[in-house]
């Protein structure tokens, strides 16, 4: 990685956006915090859900030795298709996630065909699972710039990053939406 972390290049873009972010440990996908010259765990990055990411976070994060950035979950969900053997498979539970809940332009792949979906939260509602699917969102965050601990790649976004997507143009859902989604897809599996 070069002297710009993934922070410095896109946080205040993705603050403008209107999302929370958070910082990302290099190698991981855990928010950290650097401190006396070393990485640690952010135990209270939890609050970012709750409130805008300030300005001068932002400033102080895009200093920190390749920070990666994290989206917190709560004026977002993201559904997360797990499925890491089976393109095909994947590939469908895109299609139908785009068919329920919308045409959301904010797809992130890290390890195809795994791949991960981002929508705007009608009002914040806690993340659901049912393996190997999840929704991620209150309380819980996503990478959305980071090296990939496992690929060694930069995350992609395939048709365009949230840094260049305000979170007013993702499609909205609420929980019902997610929760109907879920049982479909599961379905499939």
């Amino acid at each position: 990685m070069d002297a710009e972390s993934f922070m410095a290049r896109y946080g205040a873009r993705l603050v403008a956006n209107g999302y929370s972010v958070l910082p990302i440990q290099p190698g991981t996908k855990k928010p950290g915090q650097f401190r006396h010259g070393a990485w640690t765990d952010y135990p209270a990055w939890t609050r970012h859900a709750e409130r805008p990411t300030t300005d001068l976070e932002v400033s102080i994060w895009s200093t920190w030795p390749d920070a990666g950035v994290g989206i917190a979950c709560g004026a977002v969900a993201a559904i997360d298709i797990d499925i890491a053997d089976d393109p095909d498979l994947a590939l469908e539970l895109e299609r139908l996630c785009r068919t329920r809940l919308g045409d959301t332009p904010a797809l992130r792949i890290g390890r195809a065909p795994k791949r991960l979906l981002v929508y705007r939260t009608l009002a914040p509602f806690r993340g659901l699972r049912r393996q190997p699917l999840e929704v991620l969102a209150l309380g819980q965050q996503f990478v959305a710039h980071a090296l990939h601990p496992v690929t060694g790649r930069p995350y992609d976004w395939p048709e365009e990053t949230l840094a260049d997507i305000d979170i007013s143009t993702l499609p909205a859902i609420d929980e019902a939406m997610a929760r109907a989604f879920l049982d479909e897809a599961v379905a499939l599996l």
